[in-house]
């Protein structure tokens, strides 16, 4: 008899210094949990005892406020789900812990959740700070609309994704909930089409009221059976839901397959794109529906790429729909017009305060030869219907390096003080505008020594 007392006395102890019983109940107070791995899966997912897995996070109940750590310098295979929410000022967060480099994740099955390292069925969470790799390895879905590193469900809202990094994912981050952040995230390096016709994105947004700002976007491209390229760097989709107040700023984008393309039949609403560096293939922005009060301001577009193989769409700008409102204020664009079309080519829109500029022929011209320095070209249409307006300009931007890809501005630049106030603060490199007499054409506001 005393032996069967003192066992239970054990195990009601050990329930009490571990936090857990046998079935992995949350200890009552327990607001941080850990996984780490050289964890195990049957410790109680505290900082001394972590889990090994994502599997104990997959459903769980979390209360807002709560903390889910994991172990720099380890891996985690497979997805999990985030059901429960989080509140106004107490997120639930997921992020890292400890020394090294970021804990990595990957989900190479689709079969698994659709192959989503992190699917988001709550709100107010906040993902920062993580490394998603191969998610899937060789997706055979129908449908792009499932697929995401990290996947925010529809009415999932309030969810902040920041920090982290992508690579070899389809799509990096996509989200049909409403009042995203995705922040200062680095997703490069897919060149692998998700269908024969479909290529890689990284990211997709198919609501309203999301904002997409300060990320990297580089090498999103592969080859398509139908446009000779297809991918990008953001696509706006799903002909379900209209797509209203979205702001897309301070991104830089280098050999995706376009920055943005809008596809939908639905309304696509006040929508503001704003102080973005981008030297891409294929189209700066590309529209299909209905498109009122889209603000395109204070852009640096270089377009001056092109694949072997001659891709649909080698235009700075296209646009289908009719009868639209959309303006283009204060960029500075760049183009090769053996590689591109012109810069308008589809149809009228408000056009005001920009300077064009196009590069000579130059043969065989690669991203990693010697660049020309841009030269001025003399005629003023401006293809799909439209012409130089008086307070624009044609010109060499005087970019401090070109051949290297800094296009901050030089003394003397014509974009220098040549913009209309659009009431913005802060340049790309968040330096305050405007610097002089009047705010600068372009991303960046020239500084001088």
């Amino acid at each position: 008899m005393r032996t069967k007392k003192c066992s239970v006395l054990f195990f009601i102890l050990a329930v009490f210094i571990f936090g857990f019983n046998q079935t992995g109940a949350k200890v009552p107070n327990q607001t941080a949990f850990y996984l780490a791995s050289n964890g195990s899966d049957r410790n109680p997912g505290t900082k001394v005892l972590p889990w090994r897995t994502v599997k104990p996070l997959n459903n769980r109940k979390f209360a807002p406020g709560d903390t889910v750590f994991f172990a720099r310098g380890s891996k985690f295979k497979g997805g999990f789900v985030i059901t429960s929410s989080g509140k106004p000022g107490k997120p639930i967060v997921f992020t890292a812990y400890g020394n090294g480099p970021a804990p990595i994740f990957t989900n190479p099955s689709y079969d698994n959740l659709n192959g989503n390292a992190i699917q988001v069925k709550g709100s107010y969470i906040v993902i920062d700070g993580l490394y998603f790799y191969n998610c899937p390895k060789s997706p055979v879905c129908e449908d792009i609309r499932t697929l995401g590193a990290i996947f925010i469900a529809l009415g999932a809202d309030h969810n902040i994704v920041k920090n982290c990094e992508m690579t070899k994912t389809p799509v990096g981050i996509q989200t049909y909930g409403q009042h995203t952040l995705i922040t200062h995230n680095y997703i490069h390096d897919n060149n692998v089409p998700i269908r024969p016709h479909w290529g890689p994105i990284c990211v997709v947004v198919c609501t309203s009221n999301n904002e997409i700002s300060y990320n990297r976007f580089e090498n999103y491209s592969a080859p398509s059976n139908e446009y000779g390229h297809d991918g990008g760097a953001i696509e706006i989709n799903d002909r379900d839901y209209p797509k209203e107040n979205m702001e897309i700023h301070h991104n830089y984008s280098y050999r995706n397959q376009g920055f943005i393309e809008f596809v939908g039949r639905t309304k696509q609403n006040n929508m503001i794109i704003h102080h973005n560096v981008c030297e891409d293939y294929q189209s700066f922005i590309g529209f299909t529906g209905p498109c009122t009060n889209i603000r395109v301001e204070n852009n640096t577009v270089i377009r001056i790429l092109a694949h072997e193989r001659p891709d649909s769409e080698d235009v700075v700008f296209w646009f289908y729909y009719t009868n639209s409102d959309i303006s283009f204020r204060n960029n500075i664009f760049i183009f090769d017009p053996d590689k591109v079309e012109r810069v308008f080519s589809r149809q009228k829109v408000i056009h005001d305060h920009n300077l064009y500029c196009r590069l000579n022929d130059i043969a065989g011209q690669t991203d990693d030869a010697a660049f020309p320095q841009p030269e001025p070209f003399v005629n003023i249409s401006l293809g799909g219907g439209s012409s130089l307006r008086e307070d624009e300009k044609i010109g060499d931007p005087l970019f401090v390096d070109f051949k290297n890809h800094d296009f901050h501005l030089r003394a003397g630049s014509p974009a220098i003080d040549a913009g209309v106030d659009l009431g913005y603060k802060l340049d790309f490199d968040n330096n305050p505008i405007p610097s002089g007499t009047a705010p600068d054409m372009g991303a960046y506001e020239y500084k001088s020594k």
